[in-house]
């Protein structure tokens, strides 16, 4: 089912730029980071509740080993998609008949 969400994803997502004039942009990677401490900030004070405790160690523990596999994995496809393509686009590719 993937390959259907990423068909239909990328055609929504050039009719949302194209159609609706919706304007995407890459949240920076220093907020991000920021998002990460703030997290473990606000996490360090529920420590003492049991259920967030369990539920945070499951989901770490999800995550680990999810993505460890997907790093280890998964090509990144920006050099191909620039080989035949050029730089990746910040407008919308071009519909094609």
């Amino acid at each position: 089912m993937s390959w259907k969400a990423i068909d239909r994803y990328s055609k929504d997502y050039i009719e949302l730029q194209t159609k609706d004039k919706v304007r995407f942009y890459k949240t920076p990677d220093a907020l991000l980071a920021r998002q990460l401490v703030v997290y473990d900030q606000a996490a360090a004070k529920r420590k003492d509740n049991a259920i967030f405790r369990e539920v945070e160690e499951s989901q770490r523990q999800f995550a680990e080993r999810s993505v460890r596999w997907y790093l280890d994995t998964q090509v990144n496809p920006r050099m191909a998609y620039n080989h035949y393509f050029g730089k990746a686009a910040a407008k919308p590719a071009a519909k094609k008949a």
